[in-house]
């Protein structure tokens, strides 16, 4: 039962006016005063005349029936929702119980007409102007009648107050009171009603100037930026484009607006594909990104980066889209030209890799067969040649080592981006000795590491490489005594900085680029036997794992060579037991 009156009572039609109605909120909230006042007064009258008052059974009776009316209209209200019946029947039960009232409390001369002007402002209020003027005339009209039938007539008695003088007084003294604060109460409401209403219309007209401004800033960008920006109807017929489209596409805003824009800036060979997977996004309400080959009005071609947005109503549809692109063409033709040059390098290492292969058969061969014969030449001849001949002879018999050193360094060089092992740890120090040790490191040769050496996931066949190269140049261009190596390590958040340091000769300054170049070497050829090919090799692994390789070196002091290596999430630094070894 409880459930059912909460859900009988409940003030649903309050609930359907918007938060931010607040002239129509407030008229509901007097509009409830109004009634539960009515209410009130009507049953307390009402049993005033049964306890009181004998044969005042229409005024009972009708009294009664005004506070049911007044309760039945408040509560119907949720349910049919018209509002401006409900508000009239509201005023004019008000007014019937003045009227009613008036029999039995002296006519004219009852104190209760001061309510009329409560009931009036209340008309005014709830109904407006127009509702206000009728209720004022229909209880003039009401204090006129009273006059009339109070002074000609017996219909009016003053049962209800009596006829003491100072019961009358009493009762002007506080029917005065009251009125006049229910008088004021109303003003005040519907003064702090305009007050409340004038603040919002402020708050709403700042919201506003602040909303234009930024919509001046948003139409300065939408206007002035070099993107083209489109607004189309939930058909794709345009409404509205800025100046970028109109200078991008070479068609005035008069052109595109009305038209679909895909009608103008599609051609034969825009992406029939891209097209269809741009409307499969926009059906299914997602927004769309993307590039796309159109056409200016001249008939030329541009590239654009598409960005599509739908727009959606209150109920979910699309409205709007909103188109925003860019010209991406020299983009598209630069990666179009790097597509070409990445197939022309292909072809061309496809072509250097065929050429090394010719030459590591078809060159070694000959090679080959020379140093055979200058050999078998120098068996058959036996004592036969002097000494300036045989010297020539094994001039003739390094050469040919030499070329095919040089041939084999070409081939070495060639395939060295081609090898490539899996990821495998790597501890630095171990490969640093391992190394040496491998090279076959001469008497008195020395060769230290720091105190914390890297521990490296990485490609182990490239990284031995570089080491080998390094190392065996520090130990085989050496000219003391006591060979000296110190391998040392940097960490870094992203790489790892090592570095390879001997006490050999030197490089002077200009040649540090130099001694990375295939076949370039310091040394004649006839001193020092040397393809140039190891430094060119380490410089090119170090260069595509993404490092970097360069020397610190003067003549006469040293050389120290210094290489990045990319660091994984997996390396670690770790101390280094021995740090000291020496090669006897």
């Amino acid at each position: 039962m409880k459930s059912f009156l909460s859900t009988l009572f409940t003030d649903r039609y309050l609930l359907t006016i918007p938060e931010d109605d607040i002239l129509s909120r407030q008229r509901h909230r007097l509009f409830l005063i109004f009634s539960v006042a009515g209410m009130l007064i009507s049953l307390a009258v009402a049993l005033q005349t049964y306890f009181m008052l004998e044969g005042a059974m229409v005024m009972m009776v009708s009294l009664l029936s005004v506070f049911t009316i007044l309760g039945v209209n408040y509560v119907a209200l949720s349910y049919h929702q018209r509002v401006r019946f409900s508000y009239w029947v509201t005023v004019l039960a008000s007014f019937i119980v003045l009227h009613v009232t008036n029999y039995y409390s002296g006519g004219i001369r009852n104190s209760g007409t001061f309510y009329f002007g409560s009931v009036i402002l209340c008309a005014f209020m709830l109904l407006g102007n127009k509702a206000g003027k009728i209720v004022f005339g229909i209880s003039a009209i009401n204090i006129v009648y009273f006059y009339f039938i109070t002074t000609y007539t017996g219909w009016v008695s003053n049962i209800l107050i009596g006829n003491e003088q100072s019961m009358i007084d009493q009762d002007f003294l506080i029917t005065g009171i009251l009125s006049l604060l229910l008088i004021s109460a109303q003003c005040n409401t519907l003064e702090g009603n305009k007050n409340i209403v004038i603040r919002r219309i402020t708050e709403s007209r700042n919201e506003l100037a602040e909303k234009n401004k930024e919509l001046r800033k948003l139409s300065i960008v939408a206007s002035k930026t070099e993107n083209a920006v489109t607004i189309t109807d939930n058909k794709g017929i345009t409404e509205w484009v800025n100046d970028g489209f109109t200078r991008l596409t070479g068609y005035t805003y008069e052109e595109v607006v009305g038209k679909n824009p895909g009608d103008l800036l599609y051609g034969e060979n825009t992406s029939r594909q891209t097209i269809a997977e741009m409307n499969d996004k926009l059906t299914e309400k997602q927004s769309y990104s993307g590039e796309l080959l159109k056409y200016r009005k001249d008939g030329s071609t541009l590239w654009m980066a598409v960005s599509i947005t739908p727009i959606m109503d209150d109920k979910g549809k699309i409205s709007k889209f909103i188109f925003i692109e860019s010209n991406v063409t020299a983009r598209k033709e630069a990666e179009e030209k790097m597509e070409a040059y990445l197939r022309d390098l292909e072809k061309t290492n496809k072509e250097l890799d065929k050429f090394a292969w010719v030459v590591s058969h078809d060159l070694k061969a000959p090679l080959r067969a020379i140093g055979n014969l200058a050999g078998w030449i120098e068996e058959d001849a036996g004592d036969k040649f002097d000494d300036d001949v045989r010297k020539n002879f094994n001039i003739i018999k390094g050469r040919v080592t030499r070329m095919e050193d040089l041939i084999n360094g070409l081939l070495d060089y060639s395939k060295a981006h081609h090898k490539k092992g899996d990821d495998v740890e790597v501890k630095i120090r171990d490969m640093v000795y391992d190394t040496v040790e491998f090279i076959g490191a001469p008497k008195h040769c020395v060769v230290e590491t720091g105190n914390l050496m890297p521990v490296l996931f990485t490609d182990k066949i490239k990284i031995q490489q570089v080491f080998s190269n390094l190392l065996t140049n520090a130990i085989k261009y050496n000219d003391k005594e006591r060979i000296y190596i110190r391998v040392d390590a940097k960490e870094f958040a992203d790489k790892w900085e090592i570095s390879i340091e001997d006490n050999g000769p030197g490089i002077e300054p200009q040649y540090h680029e130099k001694i990375f170049v295939i076949f370039q070497t310091l040394n004649a050829r006839d001193n020092f036997e040397s393809t140039g090919v190891g430094l060119a090799i380490v410089k090119k692994i170090i260069e595509e794992e993404g490092g970097r390789i360069w020397l610190h070196s003067e003549k006469g002091r040293g050389a120290k060579f210094i290489f990045t290596w990319p660091r994984k999430k997996e390396d670690v630094m770790e101390p280094v037991l021995t740090t000291t070894q020496y090669f006897q």
